[in-house]
């Protein structure tokens, strides 16, 4: 009997990561789910053993992404697991909203560790696995690739540090059948959007005004795109960013 497909998913109890998970999992992928916080990672991949049962269970590990060491455990885990990823999703993430004359520099390192250095230790550590199984790539920009973001420096330059690193691991890495795209979420009604809306950074009413189809995305929304890049109907999509923003990034109107 053949083992199922298996994605890894980073950032993966939360928010667009777990919605991926959940996703990727009712379509018969196995699942490992790697997260900051190892508890709700191992709560979530029971959940997914409980609905969506696969010939091997679905996992969850504790990972800080932005350190070495902690990814190697990783590894090392999963290697003991399985012998190949079939899809890797660079999923883990958080904000930073300050000004930029305000900003802490110890944090701005400590986000774009997460978000940059924790994508590319990702894909490089799992590089041999992915080759192994001519696996996909699917790293998470977002409108900050394209827009400026007041107050949120550090995000909107991670996320636009993620179209290289897209760009640059598709070319090098496309001669062994590995893809790897983007892509790029508009405002998402996941906790990071909420916060924002509740500690005035952003406006529901702005944001929806901005939007032509007039409403924030569901975390499923994003997940299904995901979800396309990873599957054999996108075997020749490589080196690409999907933006998904219900058309906020192409709306020229300034009345």
């Amino acid at each position: 009997m053949n083992a199922p497909t298996t994605a890894l998913i980073t950032g993966g109890a939360q928010g667009i990561g777990a919605k991926a998970a959940n996703t990727l999992a009712s379509r018969g992928w196995r699942i490992i789910v790697a997260d900051l916080n190892e508890g709700p990672a191992k709560d979530l991949a029971e959940e997914l053993n409980r609905q969506y049962p696969v010939g091997s269970a679905h996992l969850g590990f504790g990972v800080d992404v932005a350190d070495e060491v902690s990814v190697d455990s990783l590894h090392a885990a999963v290697a003991d697991e399985t012998a190949r990823i079939d899809g890797l999703v660079n999923c883990a993430g958080n904000i930073l909203r300050q000004p930029a004359e305000a900003l802490d520099i110890a944090q701005w390192r400590r986000l774009l560790d997460i978000h940059l250095t924790g994508s590319m230790l990702m894909a490089k550590t799992f590089y041999p696995m992915l080759k192994a199984a001519r696996g996909s790539i699917v790293n998470i920009g977002s409108v900050g690739s394209t827009l400026g973001l007041p107050g949120r420096t550090a995000y909107a330059t991670a996320k636009t540090g993620m179209l290289g690193l897209t760009r640059t691991l598709a070319v090098e890495w496309g001669r062994h059948g590995i893809r790897v795209n983007a892509v790029a979420p508009g405002y998402v009604n996941t906790e990071m959007v909420r916060s924002g809306l509740r500690n005035g950074t952003l406006s529901e009413t702005a944001l929806i005004g901005r939007t032509p189809l007039g409403r924030l995305a569901e975390p499923e929304e994003i997940a299904s795109v995901i979800a396309f890049l990873l599957s054999p109907d996108a075997s020749f999509v490589h080196g690409e960013l999907i933006k998904i923003d219900g058309g906020l990034t192409i709306d020229g109107t300034f009345s």
